[in-house]
């Protein structure tokens, strides 16, 4: 009795996250239709966090004021790291899947 319940508890778990997951592939940009194949978990985790990444790149980009003086800290120390010509396009952001 008690694993029924526990089983009963995982499938439930189960159907939560997988909807969850259709609700992000339905807000996430990629090819939909009926010849296109869903994305697995992991290529949807992954794709949601590149195109976030993008998003806030494109925003740093494009609205510097909103910048507070700690980020822009964080900014210079990465850029002195990084040789010039090494900084990632959006391609290789979405190109890591």
């Amino acid at each position: 009795m008690v694993r029924l319940g526990i089983n009963a508890r995982e499938r439930r778990r189960m159907h939560d996250l997988n909807d969850a997951l259709d609700e992000l592939r339905a807000v996430i940009p990629y090819a939909h239709g009926p010849s296109v194949r869903k994305l697995s978990k992991i290529a949807t985790l992954l794709l949601a966090k590149n195109y976030i990444l993008m998003q806030a790149s494109i925003r740093w980009r494009f609205h510097p004021t909103q910048r507070t003086q700690r980020n822009e800290g964080k900014q210079r120390k990465k850029r002195k790291l990084q040789p010039i010509g090494t900084e990632l396009s959006s391609f290789q952001l979405n190109s890591s899947f």
